[in-house]
């Protein structure tokens, strides 16, 4: 399988099919659906300030790798995997997280 820029921007959690079997559960489900209503509300700040970061200078060189490594891949059919640029990729970006202002507005 290849990568593509979703997977390194955002890892979402799979949901669980939901089962109803009695009153109490649909009482549950309610109030999980007023929770998850406020979750939506939330925004995690990391996944703004990582991507902020992929597209950076610092990590352009990098981005433009991996493009370049997967266009191979999926246009002209080489062989090869692009997990060292990927892992290059999430390196600078991860740097580019850690020395930005994200920590500074986390207490």
């Amino acid at each position: 399988s290849t990568m593509t820029e979703v997977d390194y921007d955002e890892v979402e959690a799979e949901e669980e099919p939901e089962d109803v079997e009695d009153a109490e559960d649909e009482e549950d489900e309610d109030e999980d659906e007023e929770e998850e209503e406020d979750e939506d509300d939330l925004k995690d700040p990391i996944i703004a300030e990582r991507k902020k970061c992929v597209d950076s200078f610092d990590c352009m060189g990098f981005k433009h790798a991996f493009n370049a490594c997967q266009n191979r891949v999926n246009n002209e059919g080489a062989k090869e995997s692009c997990t060292p640029e990927y892992f290059d990729l999430l390196e600078c970006r991860d740097k580019c997280v850690a020395n930005g202002h994200l920590f500074h507005v986390l207490k």
